[in-house]
C-alpha cells in the first residue's frame, strides 16, 4: 500500500496541481528515503515510453 501511495504522490507532483494541505497529509505517512527512488523509476518509465513512441512514429513513417 505504501508503494501505491508513493506512486500517487509522485504522479501528483509531476502534474504540479496538488494542494498544500493534501500534500502534507500524504507526506506524513510515507517513508522518505524510498520516495526519490519511486520518482526516478516513474520518470524513467515515462521517458522510455516517449522514446518507444518516437521510434514507432519514425519506423511507421518510413
Amino acid at each position: 500500500m505504501d508503494l501505491l501511495k508513493m506512486t500517487r504522490i509522485v504522479l501528483w507532483s509531476f502534474f504540479g496541481i496538488r494542494r498544500g494541505a493534501s500534500h502534507q497529509a500524504d507526506m506524513a505517512g510515507v517513508k522518505l528515503p524510498l520516495l526519490p527512488l519511486v520518482a526516478v523509476v516513474l520518470a524513467a518509465g515515462f521517458g522510455a515510453t516517449l522514446f518507444a513512441l518516437a521510434r514507432l512514429a519514425v519506423n511507421v513513417a518510413h
